[in-house]
């Protein structure tokens, strides 16, 4: 990429940001990662490069040159932002390139391919306009007219970049970077702690699958000379080969560190070859003023870009399962895409970035040929709250009909943010039913029939059950004539007493003044005295209606997330009705009981009479509706828990025919 800037332009992008007052998250020799002004971020996402004068945010995607990056911040042209970087640095002659360009009406570099010949003119003056958000310069750089004085040398700090360039080398071809790649995999290990963390239920993978993708445990630095010497002596290239460098000494080395250690993950092409390699790190990088409940960086890349004769990592394009797969998904997230294929055995495509969708074009434009026809876009459920990432979503789906491929949109239960959690958690589910349906049938008679489970016939199960239990214990007396006279007595209205009448009163659940009623008086006195203790409470569940390719942002989060974007109650007109029925239960059941049977009756899947209308299982945002004789109470959930808010049903859109 050529320079935007002439070398004889006085000042660089590193004193743009200065004056900015950017908030500088980490230097590197030629560039340096801070908080984007235009997105908010405060993860340092923001690379400003020195050599190239150019900006660009790696999680909103905007980007430019040091004079729009100055312009944009304080909503200015790029001509008046010359002027007044100039006389804020100090830096002399302001009217360095403009006349004549403006003269010419050419188009100036940086400037988005526009002209200057219309822009607007204004004298030169003393720096006072407000910088990134309402800030001034601080009085240092401020300046005063003085017709006397002839303009400052440009201060030495300026000059820094000159002498901070360091020689990088140009990226070896694939074949060699998979070569030195899988030799160095095969001298590393994998550490039990990383093996059991990828075993784990937040992974879910297994030996062979781990030994297949080949994650391995990054090595401790002082191996870091020797491994490239034998990857050198076995014939690898290591110039060119992101994460190898030159050391001062004259030797080869590679990048690894103790701050840095973790799994691991290689980058593979839909070709098969390594093409760059992640660390999910053991201890993520957090900044000093994070908030403590705030992530940090979990995924760098192995790079070596700012070290000398190293190379940049960039940002490859994972490939995970059948490159000729009628059907691809894509994700973010190198190991999620690893971990979803394992669990789906179909085909994804991982970025490293939800809006790191450009290194997507040509290999579409290759799955195209391959006879892919659809892509399916698997990002985050935070697509649906988060406007970059929604807008990375639209941009694959832009990009796949690009090349006629049908591309459709993946949801989930949003409980689980991932593809890869969401299909973990589907996994347990399967493997908790057997258990589930163990524990449904340890209810007794009673507590199932309050729930509405069952009717009275079901009592008479639960005896012949006692019946079959009895007789298998007293196997060598006539117990079962015995089971079968108890049986008869209850259903003819006669007292069984002693050891089994306790037992069958233990067994169905009742009472003793309960089974006194039913020995007396019959099935029908029974159930009677039964449906007294149990009610019925009407419940509604709202769920949020999202616009097409729209995104609401606190959708599935909790009510912390609702009141930081501006609401003090959740905003009926963006919900849509999404359930409407009924609930039994024991009469003296509370509010937050029956919140918790609907949890567990929705929380996971939709039941099939809901199918239809619900968009997804019970999660956050949505609202509840509880009313029965007391009225009506709305509840948001709040993650695990509801909350108590306030709420206009008739606000909300109608319900959705079933489909």
């Amino acid at each position: 990429m050529d320079d935007p800037y002439p070398q004889e332009f006085p000042f660089g992008i590193q004193d743009v940001a200065e004056l900015l007052q950017l908030r500088v998250r980490r230097r590197q020799p030629d560039s340096m990662y801070t908080d984007c002004p235009f997105c908010g971020d405060r993860r340092g996402k923001m690379n400003i490069n020195f050599t190239k004068n150019v900006w660009r945010c790696n999680y909103c995607g905007e980007s430019g040159g040091m004079l729009s990056l100055y312009a944009r911040l304080n909503n200015t042209t790029n001509s008046d932002a010359y002027r007044e970087i100039s006389d804020a640095l100090l830096a002399g002659d302001t009217s360095w390139g403009y006349e004549e360009t403006e003269r010419k009406g050419m188009p100036y570099a940086g400037s988005g391919g526009g002209t200057l010949s219309n822009a607007p003119q204004k004298a030169a003056e003393p720096f006072t306009s407000n910088i990134a958000g309402g800030k001034k310069a601080p009085e240092s750089m401020s300046v005063r007219a003085d017709t006397n004085k002839e303009p400052e040398a440009r201060p030495s700090y300026m000059n820094l970049q000159a002498d901070m360039e360091i020689p990088q080398a140009e990226r070896a071809g694939d074949q060699q970077v998979h070569q030195t790649y899988s030799l160095l995999l095969g001298m590393l290990n994998l550490t039990p702690a990383h093996r059991a963390h990828l075993k784990s239920e937040k992974r879910g993978l297994t030996d062979a699958q781990i030994d297949g993708y080949g994650f391995k445990s990054t090595p401790p630095g002082f191996l870091c000379r020797s491994l490239a010497e034998r990857l050198q002596r076995q014939g690898c290239i290591l110039e060119g080969v992101p994460g190898f460098y030159l050391h001062d000494k004259g030797y080869w080395t590679i990048r690894f560190s103790s701050r840095a250690s973790g799994i691991l993950i290689p980058a593979i092409g839909i070709d098969g070859l390594i093409r760059g390699m992640q660390i999910l790190l053991d201890i993520p990088f957090r900044d000093k003023d994070d908030p403590p409940g705030k992530a940090g960086t979990k995924y760098i890349w192995l790079s070596s870009a700012a070290k000398n004769r190293g190379v940049t990592s960039g940002s490859p394009v994972h490939f995970a399962g059948d490159p000729f797969s009628r059907t691809v998904y894509v994700t973010e997230g190198l190991l999620k895409a690893d971990i979803a294929h394992c669990l789906t055995d179909r085909a994804f495509v991982a970025v490293a970035g939800a809006n790191n969708v450009k290194p997507l074009e040509p290999l579409f434009a290759l799955m195209a040929q391959n006879g892919t026809e659809i892509v399916v876009e698997a990002y985050d459920m935070d697509k649906c709250s988060n406007a970059m990432t929604a807008r990375g979503s639209s941009q694959i789906c832009r990009m796949a009909g690009k090349y006629g491929m049908e591309c459709r949109r993946l949801t989930w239960n949003p409980n689980y943010k991932g593809i890869d959690d969401w299909q973990l958690a589907l996994r347990r589910e399967k493997r908790k039913a057997q258990a589930n349906r163990q524990d449904s049938e340890a209810l007794n008679f009673k507590e199932k029939y309050l729930l509405g489970q069952c009717g009275m016939d079901a009592m008479k199960q639960e005896m012949e059950n006692l019946r079959r239990e009895k007789h298998a214990c007293d196997s060598n007396r006539e117990s079962s004539q015995d089971g079968e006279s108890i049986v008869a007595k209850n259903l003819n209205k006669t007292p069984v007493s002693g050891h089994d009448g306790s037992r069958m009163m233990e067994k169905i659940g009742l009472t003793a003044e309960e089974y006194a009623v039913f020995c007396r008086d019959g099935v029908k006195a029974l159930e009677r005295m039964l449906d007294a203790q149990k009610r019925d409470c009407r419940f509604r569940i709202y769920q949020l209606a999202f616009e097409a390719g729209g995104t609401v942002p606190f959708a599935f989060k909790g009510i912390l997330d609702l009141y930081k974007a501006g609401y003090e109650q959740p905003p009926a007109a963006k919900y849509r009705l999404a359930a409407d029925s009924m609930l039994t239960c024991p009469a003296g059941w509370t509010d937050a009981e029956i919140l918790k049977r609907l949890s567990a009756c929705f929380g996971s899947r939709m039941p099939e009479e809901e199918k239809g209308s619900m968009e997804h299982p019970l999660a956050p945002s949505d609202v509840v509706e509880l009313k029965d004789e007391a009225g009506r109470r709305y509840f948001y959930v709040d993650g695990a828990g509801f909350e108590p808010v306030r709420f206009s049903p008739f606000l909300a859109k109608d319900r959705e025919p079933s489909k």
